[in-house]
């Protein structure tokens, strides 16, 4: 069985625009960058931008010395995901359906979302106890109904 370059290939694209985008006092892509950003993750670039168009700043909870961090995206119905930074796991059931049974994408808007917000600088950090991140942590599990 052969193993998918494809993660590894878009995770670099996203360092090293990152790395470029880092220091610069305007925070944005250029367009070659979205090109590239879009023929990595096509359809799902876009929903990710809708996502940061309608919630333009994402909320990030930390624990001291940001040894344990959570990126809180709101999804469809205003209803809140929780993915870690740099991971590409969402609970949310594109994640599930579409990366992880169909393998028909790469990743989902939501863990997109929050990539784009951190490299573009789009967050607001809350700093939380050890008892409040496992408080958020067991409700990204919590069943979807």
């Amino acid at each position: 069985m052969s193993v998918s370059k494809i993660p590894v290939v878009v995770e670099t694209l996203l360092r090293e625009i990152e790395e470029r985008i880092r220091h610069l006092k305007t925070k944005q892509f250029t367009d070659e960058e979205l090109l590239l950003l879009h023929s990595a993750f096509g359809a799902v670039l876009q929903r990710a931008f809708e996502v940061l168009e309608k919630y333009p700043t994402l909320e990030i909870y930390s624990t001291a010395n940001n040894t344990r961090i959570l990126i809180e995206i709101k999804g469809d119905n205003d209803r809140c995901y929780r993915v870690f930074p740099r991971i590409n796991f969402c609970p949310c059931q594109a994640f599930k359906h579409q990366v992880l049974g169909k393998k028909a994408q790469v990743t989902c808007k939501h863990v997109l979302a929050a990539r784009i917000a951190l490299i573009l600088d789009k967050i607001v950090e809350n700093k939380i106890t050890q008892d409040q991140y496992l408080m958020l942590l067991q409700s990204m599990f919590e069943s979807e109904d």
